[in-house]
């Protein structure tokens, strides 16, 4: 029963506010001004809106340009600025080796220099460097197998 009265009470209210639009529509000369302006006024909105849209868009595109434009300028400069870097390195070497070798007479050779008199692989006295690698790495495996059992047996007391 209620669902019923609400339908009745839905269509009449439909009814009247139907009607009532109708009803102050002013019919001058058979053009239909009140409807003539609302529809005017629909359509001015609606451009606006579009006006505006398309401006929002245009910024935003224009926006996204410059930043890609100004990225690759400096994207650009970087580039070039390491290239030329790297370019002022390799004249620079190059220019180093070609004066060496115009001082030299192009007889340039190098000798090795220690501070041992032998460069052998042996220490200066009788014991070679490979027999005090293992003594060192046999002292720290000492040292380090004593601190595990004394760790060990501190903890089972």
């Amino acid at each position: 029963m209620k669902k019923r009265i609400f339908i009745a009470l839905f269509a009449i209210l439909c009814l009247i506010f139907s009607s009532s639009y109708v009803m102050a529509n002013d019919n001058n000369n058979g053009n239909n001004n009140l409807v003539d302006g609302v529809k005017n006024t629909v359509n001015e909105a609606g451009n606006m809106a579009e006006d505006a849209a398309n401006g929002t868009a245009g910024a935003i595109k224009d926006g996204a340009n410059n930043v890609k434009d100004k990225t690759q300028d400096a994207m650009d400069n970087a580039k070039n600025s390491v290239e030329n870097a790297g370019n002022d390195v390799n004249n620079t070497m190059e220019n180093m080796g070609n004066n060496m070798r115009n001082q030299n007479g192009n007889d340039y050779t190098a000798t090795r220099t220690a501070a041992e008199e032998n460069t052998g692989n042996t220490t200066q006295n009788w014991m070679g460097r490979d027999i005090w690698t293992w003594i060192i790495v046999g002292i720290i495996t000492i040292v380090i197998v004593a601190l595990i059992w004394y760790y060990a047996s501190r903890n089972n007391r």
